[in-house]
């Protein structure tokens, strides 16, 4: 069991904003900062490159596209920390090409974010107010003949309701 009692879990977090995101919160989090990855050696090369800049991390392997991998997680953090503090979904699939790894890709982002949720959601231990940021996520399917925009943003940095 650690030490410390409290944890924040990042997944997909062994290169791009998941790393950057593990990066500031072993800097800024008072407890434990556990990174995921799918592929062992990634998420282990990951995590030293944080040791070398002189940040404490911890690595476990994830895969959310496997129950088993999923669970595995979830164990390790009942026994090591009795639940979860902070959790950061990030791992998923790029769908550059979705109209050809559709699939694929909603395996992964979707029910293996939903798989991951249903998991942990019920560790997040107990707190006081909440604190953070929320990210609303809003998606359309807008009519080919709709004067709505069509690739681009209603407006530059701002949302409106339409």
């Amino acid at each position: 069991m650690s030490s410390c009692s409290r944890v924040a879990l990042v997944t997909g977090a062994n290169k791009g904003i998941g790393f950057a995101i593990t990066r500031d919160l072993c800097r800024k989090f008072s407890g434990d900062v556990v990174l995921t990855a799918r592929d062992e050696a990634r998420g282990k090369a990951a995590l030293q490159q944080l040791q070398a800049e002189g940040l404490s991390a911890r690595f476990h392997q994830l895969d959310i596209d496997d129950r088993h991998s999923i669970r595995a997680l979830r164990d390790f953090l009942l026994k090591d920390y009795r639940g979860l503090d902070v959790l950061v979904n990030n791992a998923g699939t790029d769908p550059t090409h979705f109209h050809i790894q559709s699939e694929a890709a909603m395996k992964t982002n979707f029910f293996g974010t939903r798989a991951v949720c249903t998991e942990l959601l019920p560790l997040i231990k107990p707190q006081g107010e909440p604190e953070g940021a929320e990210t609303p996520v809003y998606l359309a399917l807008l009519p080919p003949d709709a004067e709505g925009p069509h690739g681009q943003f209603v407006q530059e940095k701002k949302v409106e309701q339409w």
